[in-house]
């Protein structure tokens, strides 16, 4: 499912907005939004729940909660800057019904219980090291639920014994550009 030109021109105008703050790497804005919709090409369904780590300038999760306008999303960032400015744009997209902002450490999100075991879908992208966001997604998501992240050219599969430990499944790394680790929740 494509996003459609009105939605696309909104996007960039909010993205083209985090990337004049530095927020966004300067490639190109619809690179920026075909690399989010990456996400979406390789997700297991499309979640009636989802939560982004390290939301920063939007990405991906605009462009996800725009392709998928059915769904709830939870932006976390530890920027108050930048958390300031997504809220600002859940706002003016007219989102402010079903896009929530958390101003928090995406580590000390899952300590509460209002955000444990709720989403079917957790995304992260240039957020953390591996194992800490494992670490900071598996306790927010359901059984069953995903999490997709971002990965380099020349990733490899995280290890297994991380993500076990965590009860999640082996890493489904995704082998044609871009590549995405994805790993479900199993206990």
């Amino acid at each position: 499912m494509p996003l459609d030109g009105a939605d696309r021109a909104r996007l960039a105008e909010v993205l083209g907005q985090a990337q004049e703050r530095g927020w966004i790497g300067g490639t190109g804005l619809d690179q920026h939004i075909e690399h989010s919709l990456g996400f979406a090409a390789v997700a297991a369904a499309i979640p009636a729940v989802a939560v982004d780590l390290g939301s920063g300038g939007g990405l991906p999760a605009l462009v996800l909660a725009a392709l998928w306008p059915q769904s709830q999303w939870t932006l976390v960032d530890s920027s108050l800057p930048k958390a300031a400015f997504l809220e600002l744009h859940r706002a003016h997209l007219g989102w402010s019904d079903r896009v929530a902002v958390v101003h928090a450490q995406a580590e000390t999100l899952s300590q509460g219980q209002q955000y444990q075991a709720t989403a079917d879908l957790v995304t992260a992208r240039s957020f953390a090291p591996p194992p800490s966001v494992i670490q900071a997604a598996a306790p927010l998501l359901k059984v069953g639920g995903e999490l997709i992240v971002s990965a380099a050219p020349q990733a490899t599969p995280w290890p297994p014994k991380d993500l076990a430990n965590l009860g999640m499944a082996p890493d489904r790394l995704t082998p044609t550009s871009p590549r995405f680790h994805r790993s479900t929740r199993t206990t």
